[in-house]
């Protein structure tokens, strides 16, 4: 076989003139992303995570309703189901009767002290006229709306807040209060019966509620025992069931890695008094030491972040002491040790860099752990308080109405509990796979 030589100067044909291969520069951190991309099962889960973390933050914002505000929800929407519209909101309208002179008529305007978004009652007008009777006075009531019809929706009436002594002719009459309840006939037209010798203004209030709904608000997925929205309560008890994971789990990566890392490097006495106590530690069950420092400590969301960061430091010390005993026998710490630089200085800036991978997958599965813990003291009742929601307190608030056939209430909960962790263990196990050298192909 001959071998023609080319002409000096000659050039291939089969590479373009001005061709030059540039070296393809993969930084750490494009590799990192490459490897983690490679599972899409572990992608799915990230976004997962990013949504909830993003619904939890921004709750205030994106929730329809304050779940935690008194004065935005009502015991009238207790327990609908899922794609249910808000009921109205109760009207009251307060009348001020002034001194009437007998057989005058007097026209008033009711003024109404609770104005609705959507009110089903525009305008109220009563006639009053003074009558004498044979026990006494009587004042005489004549109901007009605007619309007319407006008292045919009515569900229930009540007037409130009647001076003491004066009683309705019509109606049905509270056992302990001055309130009385009317039907929508009696409301039309009615009777106040004065005292003998009464000479004073009179004044109540009337309660109107309705059983029609209200189109502008709807309940996607029901509300519980107390009326409140469940998507918004959910979107409120994520932010405070990933708030108390995350900082019980931040300030227990903390303490544990300090002390793991002071175990490793100094070893001896220091690492056999670390390494027994959290040898003790593990040794109990996370949800009973728990419950043992709630019932001494009481409920609160301090309280439960302090159980929780005492409960989780133990798995961050005998995992970052594992990685630093690893590292301790490599050559840059011989290294750093000959250059005499000070044994802080050798702990936190060369030595606990490298112990970090196995400690980040560790702590993606503690915040799990916490959440998921979290959940189980408040539904136990010795967690959070009422006042601060958490997926666990929605799951038991609902417990007692699952037989009722009221599912709602515990289930949503329960799967945005569920979400939650599922999308927390995907990543943590993918970083697992990334994180470890001996998975490294």
């Amino acid at each position: 076989m001959t071998t023609v030589a080319e002409p000096h100067g000659a050039t291939s044909a089969a590479a373009p003139d001005d061709a030059v291969t540039q070296p393809r520069v993969v930084t750490p951190f494009r590799r990192f992303a490459e490897d983690f991309a490679e599972s899409r099962v572990a992608l799915f889960g990230l976004m997962l995570l990013v949504g909830v973390i993003i619904v939890g933050v921004f709750a205030p914002w994106i929730a329809p309703q304050n779940p935690y505000d008194l004065t935005d929800f009502t015991e009238r929407d207790a327990r609908l189901p899922p794609g249910s519209e808000r009921l109205f909101d109760a009207q009251i309208f307060a009348v001020s009767l002034p001194g009437l002179e007998a057989g005058v008529p007097v026209s008033i305007d009711a003024a109404q002290t609770v104005d609705p978004a959507n009110p089903f009652v525009d305008h109220l007008v009563i006639d009053a006229v003074l009558v004498e009777t044979a026990d006494g006075n009587e004042i005489r009531l004549t109901v007009e709306t605007e619309p007319p019809d407006a008292l045919d929706g009515l569900d229930t009436i009540q007037v409130e807040n009647l001076p003491r002594g004066v009683e309705l002719t019509v109606g049905e009459k509270h056992a302990f209060r001055n309130l009385w309840t009317l039907t929508r006939d009696d409301l039309r037209s009615f009777a106040i019966a004065l005292p003998p010798g009464y000479d004073r203004d009179v004044g109540f209030r009337l309660r109107l509620t309705t059983t029609a709904t209200d189109p502008s608000f709807t309940y996607w997925l029901g509300t519980d025992a107390q009326g409140r929205d469940m998507l918004s309560a959910m979107m409120y008890g994520l932010r405070t069931s990933l708030g108390v994971g995350v900082m019980s789990g931040i300030f227990a990566l903390v303490i544990g890695m300090s002390l793991g890392l002071t175990a490793a490097y100094f070893g001896g006495r220091v690492e056999t008094l670390i390494m027994r106590i959290v040898d003790l530690q593990l040794s109990f069950p996370a949800i009973l030491v728990a419950l043992m420092l709630l019932a001494v400590l009481g409920r609160g969301v301090d309280k439960v972040i302090l159980a929780l960061i005492i409960v989780q430091w133990a798995y961050y010390a005998r995992t970052t002491r594992s990685a630093a005993l690893v590292e301790r026998r490599k050559e840059y710490m011989e290294a750093a040790a000959c250059l005499a630089l000070s044994r802080w200085r050798i702990i936190f800036r060369h030595l606990l860099p490298n112990c970090l991978p196995p400690v980040i997958v560790v702590g993606t599965v503690q915040v799990a752990h916490a959440i998921a813990l979290e959940a189980t003291l408040s539904f136990l009742g010795i967690g959070l308080p009422l006042t601060k929601p958490s997926l666990g307190l929605l799951i038991s608030n609902g417990f007692d109405y699952l037989l009722a056939g009221k599912y709602w209430i515990s289930v949503y909960p329960g799967l945005a509990l569920l979400v939650t962790i599922v999308a927390i263990n995907l990543v943590g196990d993918q970083l697992r796979d990334v994180l470890n050298p001996r998975l490294q192909r």
